[in-house]
């Protein structure tokens, strides 16, 4: 068999990397490597500019993996109004509190809230979003596409982000030919708090069974057609091993003879409260705390941008800045290290109670049953939702999470020092309410959901022919 025969006889998977949480949940954990051990399976990765095609391939490369950039994609003529329509045709809590948020952002949102309110009421229905994503697909036409598909003419798209337009409009393109389409639903927040998904894929993977409900009741999508496989990226949580506690704290320049306790902010987007919660903790470390013997580590997110200012006037500040940013802004570019996950497990396992306002990391520590407080009250007084996080706890992903009790809100610093100092005396308070927290949202808990996630890939192929 020559060089183009065997090309022929591979399957091909055209896979989107367009945000970084894709990369972490597909490039980083076992769905590629599973993926490449089959010898008849190449993998084709869409990125979104040249610095991260020659990022990725430096450090992913292999004989069957290639990189192609994102075609120009615009949105133009009926595909616009498509576009717009998505935000308003699914009914959640979360939802409605985004357009209170967005009323209290300006004026003509503030007018235009009694109307969208009245006409999501209305119209987010089932049967209405299936007329839209007939005629979205039978109006909107859009070529960008079709040479990369013609190139590699693939077998299937698997698809992280379904509520990009590009990723719509790419699924869609698989659709017309006929090709296997996958989706992966990559967050537990994503099918309540974005929008409804314009385009259907044929399979839909997704973390556990609530997520799993919730595609059927907002992408509509029927039960047969929906998998859960767990959290890729938690597999190193249940089967890892961590650094020694030596080798970590010396990285993290703090005393091994100190309990940590970790901070993580939630961005200046979010928030201006940040250092002021940053200042109040290391006053607790320094007096009311001082006989528990604390050290205060704050771990910053990769996908925001730190004041190096307020870093400067704080040369106290123990913290880590991960990820590679490949935006000038905070959003959906970057990227963390197989290095930087290895020492976000590490800092988990070893810090003695997580303090955070709303935020995922709060189920990473669950995981690790690691104590859990959320910070529910404001240093500074506040007048718009959209200034604080606090709001983010009436969210139908968060309440439902807030519900299982491995998460302790705290509405005061009174409180707040109060539970720091009955976890850091009783590491195993609530320990219950975290192990059904992890029940809830990690379903499969053996450390293979990556190799799950693909092997239904790999079969769903194979049964394909």
């Amino acid at each position: 068999m020559d060089k183009k025969e065997e090309r022929e006889a591979m399957k091909t998977i055209l896979i989107s990397i367009l945000q970084g949480i894709e990369a972490k949940n597909i490039l980083r954990t076992k769905i590629c490597e599973t993926l490449l051990k089959e010898p008849d399976i190449r993998l084709v990765f869409l990125v979104g500019s040249q610095e991260k095609l020659h990022y990725y391939s430096r450090e992913f490369h292999h004989a069957r993996m290639f990189y192609e950039l994102m075609p120009p994609f615009k949105l133009s003529g009926p595909a616009r109004f498509f576009s717009f329509l998505k935000f308003k045709l699914i009914n959640t809590e979360t939802m409605d509190l985004r357009r209170k948020m967005a009323a209290q952002n300006s004026w003509v949102n503030k007018f235009l809230y009694p109307f969208t309110f009245l006409f999501n009421r209305v119209f987010a229905r089932k049967t209405l979003r299936r007329i839209v994503r007939r005629l979205d697909y039978y109006l909107v036409f859009n070529d960008v596409f079709s040479g990369l598909f013609e190139k590699y003419k693939p077998e299937a798209v698997l698809l992280a982000h379904l509520f990009d337009d590009g990723e719509a409009a790419l699924l869609s393109e698989a659709k017309r030919r006929k090709i296997l389409g996958v989706g992966l639903i990559n967050s537990w927040d994503k099918l309540t708090a974005r929008c409804m998904l314009r385009t259907l894929p044929d399979k839909l993977l997704v973390y556990n069974n609530v997520v799993k409900e919730e595609a059927i009741k907002y992408a509509d999508l029927t039960e047969s057609d929906i998998i859960a496989v767990g959290v890729p990226h938690y597999d190193q949580y249940f089967t890892g091993k961590p650094r020694t506690k030596e080798e970590f704290y010396q990285r993290v320049n703090i005393d091994p003879q100190k309990r940590i306790i970790l901070y993580s902010p939630v961005g200046k987007y979010f928030s201006d409260s940040d250092w002021d919660i940053i200042d109040l903790l290391k006053s607790y470390v320094d007096h009311e705390l001082k006989s528990y013997n604390v050290e205060l580590l704050v771990r910053f997110q990769p996908n925001d941008f730190v004041d190096e200012n307020e870093i400067k006037n704080r040369s106290w500040l123990r913290y880590d800045l991960p990820g590679i940013r490949f935006s000038r802004k905070r959003g959906v570019d970057w990227d963390m290290s197989f290095n930087e996950l290895d020492h976000l497990f590490d800092t988990l396992y070893y810090c003695s109670v997580l303090v955070c306002y709303a935020a995922s990391i709060s189920v990473d520590a669950a995981v690790l049953d690691r104590p859990v407080i959320n910070v529910n009250f404001e240093l500074k007084s506040k007048q718009k939702m959209s200034q604080t996080p606090t709001y983010f706890y009436q969210m139908d992903h968060y309440r439902r999470a807030l519900a299982t009790g491995g998460i302790h809100l705290v509405n005061s610093k009174s409180e707040l020092i109060e539970w720091l100092k009955k976890y850091l005396d009783q590491p195993g308070l609530d320990a219950e309410g975290r192990s059904r927290l992890v029940d809830q949202q990690c379903e499969k808990k053996d450390g293979r959901a990556g190799e799950r996630a693909a092997d239904f890939l790999i079969n769903v192929l194979c049964q394909r022919g």
